[in-house]
């Protein structure tokens, strides 16, 4: 399997995931939890947009989104990276997006790069929430990629 084939299927498992703890927080309200996935999610849409060149200074990656409004942004989100991952080939993962950050400090990385970043910041703070419901006396929904990978392609 070639990279651009496994950031595609790695797209879909971070789609599933993100669904999933939207879910979950419909059924249990937790503040702190959603304001993580809040977090995730603009932050998902902010380096999509970098990609092409956004300037992201003074961005705002702490916004307070509803829960009905964060099911709306991981929608939205998912179907940007599935648009745009179908468009590529392997050579265009070395790409290069030059952007902003909030801090207005300029730089340059591949697409690779930044999309590899996407899946990692949105894992961890998948990690935070779960912490967090947990906290909060919650059982957070199952989001392991083994887990995902035995619904999805075992079945």
């Amino acid at each position: 399997m070639n990279t651009i084939e496994h950031l595609r299927g790695l797209f879909i498992y971070n789609d599933w995931a993100n669904r999933r703890i939207v879910a979950a927080l419909k059924r249990d309200s937790c503040d702190a939890a959603r304001r993580i996935l809040a977090h995730l999610l603009i932050a998902e849409k902010e380096y999509f947009e970098r990609l092409y060149g956004k300037d992201s200074t003074g961005f705002d990656f702490w916004q307070n989104l509803s829960i009905e409004e964060c099911g709306s942004q991981a929608v939205e989100t998912a179907e940007l990276y599935e648009r745009l991952l179908k468009r590529f080939d392997e050579e265009g993962l070395d790409l290069r997006a030059k952007y902003r950050t909030s801090a207005g400090a300029e730089y340059e990385n591949t697409f690779r790069e930044m999309l590899a970043h996407v899946l990692l910041h949105s894992a961890t703070h998948r990690g935070n929430i779960v912490a967090k419901m947990r906290e909060s006396g919650f059982a957070p929904p199952p989001i392991d990629y083994i887990i995902y990978l035995r619904e999805t392609k075992y079945v």
